[in-house]
């Protein structure tokens, strides 16, 4: 029909002759028609066509256009803005909107959302063929099919549900597996990002804390739980909050930054190691939060109910270095009061002890923890 108008008095099968006639390419075959939507001044009316292939002159794919058009006291005006074209081909937008349609009507949809995947008659068949097979395989082959699906699986928060729901009636042992398995693979992979980032000597203390908050298991088994507040007084904000395994009261902890300068320095005249500049000043900082945190205790413990009784602190800072400075930052924190220094190595030990545990062979886990029956450092 065009841009252009037509005639208040134009009737509706008019209508629709004008807009066959539009289509005068040699290539369109048979033109089918139905009006969706019938006045009194918008109009709805869809056009399939058939496609000639121009080699072999023989069907070639569907065109549907549905055509939205005004008739106002002036006329008829076709509105393209508001028209849509489907194509039966790469990718047959007909066929998939029809085989929704039906699934809808028919209540195959009933109480889901998300996207309807519409599969070729050809895959369907592969699909059959193969979901035959199945029991038939050996339990290796099945895990090597995962492997193959598995990729092609986009991370969508909405599908943690459907996970649940396919796991619900598995065997329990495989479940079991699965859960493992799925931990030492996230453990690694950020066991493995925390490495880099403590190589990286331009990394930021940001990074390093942003990736710790997302993995508190590295902090080891004597912490139950990390608090998702930072701020505990007026002026002063701690990297993290962490809750002791042991007595339940809470623990600081502070991030700096990976650094390879030696931690203690040496007085040669009294031949002594004492607390480099940089440790020094993070050791007065974490003095000023354990001061401050213990002066609000009454007000932290009325208002949020967490006691904060002998609070005390661990600092994460620079690298392990030669061994006589390790005996002397040892040395330290055994005259140092509820402040303990670790460095970033001893920080990965501790992970790596962590994801050995998860490591080891399934078959020697608790049923009921997923963890090692005969170890008791659980990690949260």
């Amino acid at each position: 029909m065009g841009n252009g108008s037509l005639p208040h008095e134009t009737s509706l099968e008019e209508v629709k002759v004008r807009i066959r006639e539009s289509y005068t390419n040699p290539h369109v075959g048979r033109i089918q028609q139905v009006v969706l939507k019938e006045g009194p001044r918008m109009f709805r009316i869809a056009t399939l066509l058939e496609i000639i292939d121009p080699h072999t002159s023989e069907f070639h794919h569907y065109s549907l256009k549905i055509d939205s058009i005004d008739r106002p006291k002036a006329g008829w005006f076709a509105k393209p803005e508001k028209s849509i074209r489907l194509e039966g081909r790469d990718p047959n937008e007909i066929e998939r909107l029809y085989t929704f349609l039906q699934a809808t009507t028919e209540g195959k949809l009933n109480n889901k959302t998300g996207d309807l995947t519409i599969i070729g008659s050809t895959e369907y068949a592969k699909l059959e063929r193969l979901l035959d097979m199945l029991p038939s395989l050996a339990s290796p082959d099945k895990i090597e099919l995962v492997k193959t699906i598995l990729p092609h699986i986009e991370g969508e928060a909405s599908y943690v549900n459907d996970f649940v729901g396919a796991l619900k009636g598995s065997d329990p042992q495989i479940v079991r597996h699965i859960g493992i398995a799925s931990r030492i693979v996230e453990y690694s992979q950020a066991y493995d990002k925390i490495v880099g980032l403590i190589e990286d000597q331009s990394v930021a203390e940001s990074t390093l804390q942003e990736h710790l908050q997302k993995n508190p298991w590295m902090f080891g088994s004597e912490y139950s739980e990390l608090m998702d507040r930072r701020k505990w007084t007026r002026d002063e904000a701690v990297d993290y909050m962490l809750r002791r395994t042991t007595d339940n009261f809470l623990e600081i902890v502070e991030i700096k930054l990976p650094f390879k300068d030696a931690l203690m320095a040496y007085d040669r005249s009294h031949k002594s190691y004492f607390p480099s500049q940089k440790l020094s000043a993070v050791l007065g900082q974490v003095i000023r939060y354990i001061e401050e945190v213990e002066r609000n205790r009454d007000s932290i413990l009325a208002k949020d109910k967490h006691d904060t009784l002998k609070i005390r602190a661990r600092v994460i800072i620079g690298r392990d270095g030669a061994e006589q400075h390790q005996n002397a930052l040892r040395n330290l924190n055994a005259h140092l009061h509820r402040i303990e220094v670790i460095t970033f190595d001893q920080l990965l030990r501790i992970a790596n002890r962590v994801l050995a545990i998860f490591e080891k062979e399934p078959e020697a886990t608790d049923v009921n923890t997923g963890v090692p029956s005969n170890n008791t450092d659980i990690p949260f």
